[in-house]
């Protein structure tokens, strides 16, 4: 290590023009790509892409045409009053379908013979009128007339119609604070007429003038995301905060704060300029999430306009300052530089990312805020390691030498450490953890080579001329251990020196409930999260939830593959069939489950009381050994025939339920089942249905369960289990190779052990808070140990590494760990400072998994600065202590020195 540090150092300093314009051309030329590197449109991809729910969706998108879709939206008609079967009630389902049908939705209206497009919570009623019933006058003509034509419905038709009642109806009296109603249309879920039709048609029932005391609002899944922009545009917005609070935060760390009174005021008002910038892009966000605390044209300002209106802000004040005073030229440019190095080291791995894989995986988007935090940890540190040299007296050259020698040791420690970390993810069964270690040790292994080159090559440049000339300020330079981060990190040796193991058993006491917490953390994900909480139709959502235990928007299918068409394959579907009666969370129609499959299209078609009635089908139903009072059909029957008559009945319907293969025999059926389980039960119901459809597989087909829900539920199960063994297999990589590097390096084993538990404890209490705070584990959060481990270990090689250096000069423990701190632990402070308000402003989202992001983010970044100061000192300090206690040198310091 120390000879390619050597390299990195002669190369600096003998070509810096070469390094800078070799790193300059590879980054234009990689980043050039990197824009295609753009996420799949499936955010399952990647994931868990063998497992049989995941292939049976692609099997039904690819034979049955998963595109189209039929959608249900749902309107929730309510009353002020406490009752909706009233006059007005009716008057109310009366406008809202008036609405619909000559709304933009219309053309997409379902022409189901079997199915009305619209139904809503008062059908008896309306029905009983269209049969010739005297129109109700009075709110109980309405009840009475409700009462006596549900009685005469069938009971599938009863089982549908009492549930667009909600659970607070009192059915005993008919009276209903609430009711559904129910609108089915058909159309390509990413055909954005539709989606829009579908939007607008939402927001006209929402207007509509119903009678006093009535509200209709409505619901659909295509709609709840509809607002694509304003949530681009809020994302925009936010990760641009975080961009402009991260480089304001990293200008104050690098801070030469000029002498004269006339440039200090041109710094803080450069400063203060560039938080109103900042206060600018944030308050939109605040005034969404917390409108009574804002006025409310501060929600509508436009993002198209802030944006430039910051970045103007900046580059304003930086002008000014590179041409007002030296000191505040030199913070520029080490800002610029760093900044500039991240997006190199960025630009890299995303244009070998597409390269390699081609299309970026989901997890791999958390990847740049790593390398931002790793860049500016690694920048902070080489270029105040160099400001101390100079400060001292030192040549700019030896001093660029010096700080990539002493360093640099360290980070490549870091690095090599790190990015193998990272690396064991290539063991891994999930695509998407595999594609996430390698670009993460390629985005790691860039940052680490740019900012140990590119920057101090380019500070090499600024200096040397200035040197020259004589005009290089040294003096400003001095005293980076009395500013404020670095006294405040040395003062926290206190406790390492006089409280050493106090501390640690505290922090034993933090990581035993952190496992305890990491053994109770909960694994799910909803959809619905992702939607803002400002957003009308998650109330809706809510509303069909707690109400209507769901409502019917919820899908779950059944793929059966196999010959399809033999009549074991048709009886063990009929007995599938029948046992879905006994599943609590899928919907009933009397005494059949609500759902659309062959059986249910032969009943439909062969049944002569069903609107859709064929004789034709009805005839070969027979003769295939079906009887009024059983869909079973013979052991001779010849099902193809069957098949057959219900494609030229009904060719749509038949071909959602059957598929034909190439070679013309029926391979596959499918059971479309509206369910009521919601993403809770998805695992409950995937294997209620699986054991459902036990029939199908003793008769040698193939039946899979699956939905988006069911997806997500395997996915976050798949990413959970695989995640604790990345886990494991990285931190044992980590601790092996930094035992063989301080066995190698000073013949002390122990201090990879030392280094290594720091960052244990750091993931077991990130997980524990999650616990604490209610926060789930999610493919957001699951992001939490990548985090604490590329983030952490190169904190605990700083410390571990600066102590050794550190302890040789000192007489003695105490003031080598203050050292330590006040030197790399302002380094560190600064670091982290700029991380964690960068993206802690994520937490002013108004989508739930960003602010969850934004918040685990920042604490995992303070709970690794924390424990690098403060149980890593006072491990080595015990450490060191106990060695001297058994009479040896803590360190050799021939081989300390020689490290470096």
């Amino acid at each position: 290590m120390k000879s390619f540090v050597n390299a990195l150092a002669w190369l600096v300093r003998r070509a810096p023009w070469a390094v800078i314009i070799v790193t300059v051309v590879v980054a234009l030329a990689l980043g050039s790509f990197a824009g295609k590197y753009q996420p799949s449109d499936d955010p399952n991809d990647g994931f868990a892409p063998d497992a049989p729910e995941l292939v049976a969706a692609e099997a039904i998108g690819d034979q049955f045409g998963g595109d189209t879709n039929q959608s249900v939206m749902q309107i929730i008609v309510s009353s002020d009053a406490g009752d909706v079967i009233t006059l007005d009630g009716l008057a109310s389902v009366a406008a809202v379908r008036a609405t619909i049908e000559n709304g933009p939705v219309a053309p997409h209206l379902s022409s189901s013979p079997d199915q009305p497009p619209i139904v809503s919570y008062l059908g008896p009623v309306e029905q009983a009128v269209a049969f010739g019933a005297p129109a109700p006058v009075t709110d109980d003509d309405v009840k009475s007339l409700y009462a006596l034509a549900y009685g005469q419905m069938p009971e599938e038709q009863q089982g549908f119609v009492g549930g667009m009642l909600p659970s607070a109806a009192d059915r005993s009296t008919l009276v209903s604070p609430s009711g559904l109603m129910i609108s089915f249309t058909v159309g390509d879920f990413e055909d954005l007429d539709y989606i829009e039709a579908s939007t607008a048609t939402a927001e006209a029932i929402a207007a509509t003038e119903l009678p006093d005391g009535f509200t209709a609002e409505a619901f659909a899944f295509e709609v709840i995301f509809s607002g694509t922009s304003e949530f681009q545009s809020e994302i925009g917005r936010l990760f641009a905060s975080a961009g402009f609070i991260i480089l304001l935060v990293l200008t104050t760390v690098f801070l030469v704060l000029p002498v004269k009174r006339r440039n200090k005021i041109i710094a803080g008002v450069g400063i203060a300029a560039m938080l109103g910038a900042i206060a600018m892009l944030v308050l939109p966000g605040l005034a969404k999430g917390y409108p009574d605390f804002f006025p409310s044209g501060i929600a509508d300002w436009e993002t198209s306009i802030l944006l430039p209106a910051a970045l103007g802000v900046f580059v304003l004040v930086f002008v000014v300052w590179s041409v007002s005073a030296g000191k505040l030229r030199r913070t520029v440019a080490d800002t610029l530089v760093t900044m500039a190095g991240i997006g190199f080291a960025i630009s890299i791995m995303n244009g070998l990312g597409y390269f390699i894989y081609g299309v970026a995986g989901q997890m791999s988007q958390i990847l740049p805020i790593l390398l931002i935090g790793l860049g500016v940890d690694y920048s902070i540190h080489i270029t105040s390691r160099y400001r101390e040299e100079v400060s001292e007296e030192e040549p700019v050259a030896d001093a660029v030498t010096t700080g990539i020698r002493t360093v640099g040791v360290a980070l490549v420690l870091a690095t090599i450490t790190t990015a193998v970390g990272f690396l064991t993810n290539v063991l891994n069964d999930i695509p998407a953890l595999r594609e996430f270690g390698v670009l993460a040790a390629i985005g790691i292994t860039a940052s680490f080579i740019i900012m140990l080159t590119f920057v101090p090559a380019v500070r090499l440049l600024l200096d040397r001329r200035g040197e020259a000339r004589g005009t290089l300020d040294r003096v400003s330079l001095k005293g980076g251990d009395s500013r404020f981060l670095p006294r405040l990190m040395g003062r926290t040796s206190w406790l390492a020196k006089h409280a050493a193991v106090p501390t640690l058993i505290v922090a034993l006491v933090l990581g035993a409930f952190g496992v305890f917490g990491t053994s109770r953390l909960e694994a799910s994900f909803s959809f619905i999260d992702f939607v803002p909480t400002t957003s009308p139709y998650r109330a809706t959502l809510g509303a069909l939830i707690d109400d209507y235990g769901g409502g019917f928007g919820e899908k779950s299918q059944v793929l059966v593959e196999g010959d399809v068409a033999t009549p074991d394959a048709y009886n063990a579907m009929v007995e599938s069939t029948t046992n879905m009666t006994a599943i609590d969370d899928v919907v009933q129609f009397g005494s059949f489950p609500a759902a659309e499959s062959p059986i249910a299209l032969v009943l439909q078609l062969a049944n002569p009381e069903s609107p859709g009635f064929d004789p034709v089908v009805a005839q070969v139903a027979g003769a295939s050994g079906m009887t009024s009072t059983s869909l079973r059909v013979s052991e001779s029957a010849d099902v193809s025939a069957l098949y057959a008559a219900l494609f030229a009945s009904d060719p749509e319907a038949a071909a959602r339920v059957l598929w034909v293969d190439d070679g013309g025999s029926y391979s596959s059926a499918l059971f479309t089942i509206q369910t009521q389980a919601g993403e809770s039960g998805a695992g409950d119901l995937r294997d209620d249905l699986n054991d459902a459809f036990m029939p199908v597989r003793d008769a040698g087909l193939t039946a899979v369960a699956t939905s988006d829900e069911i997806i997500s539920e395997v996915i976050i199960g798949t990413l959970q289990d695989s995640q604790v063994s990345s886990l494991m297999y990285t931190l044992v990589a980590v601790l092996i190779l930094l035992i063989a590097n301080f066995w190698f390096e000073v013949r002390r084993p122990m201090l990879g052990v030392i280094t290594t538990l720091p960052v244990v404890l750091v993931v077991v209490l990130s997980f524990g808070i999650m616990w604490a705070v209610g926060i789930p584990f999610g493919p957001i959060t699951a992001t939490v140990a990548a985090l604490a481990v590329g983030i952490g270990i190169p904190y605990m090689i700083h410390v571990t590494h600066r102590y050794e250096e550190d302890r040789i000069r000192s007489d003695n423990e105490n003031d080598a760990v203050q050292s330590t701190l006040t030197h790399t632990g302002g380094a560190l402070a600064g670091s982290a400072m700029t991380t964690i308000f960068g993206f802690g402003i994520l937490m002013t989202s108004t989508t739930i998994p960003f602010r969850q992001f934004g918040f685990v983010t920042a604490y995992t970044i303070l709970l690794s600065l924390l424990a690098a100061i403060l149980v890593l000192p006072s491990m080595l300090v015990v450490w060191d202590r106990w060695h001297r206690r058994r009479g040896e040198e803590t360190l050799d310091a021939s081989r300390v020195e020689h490290s470096f």
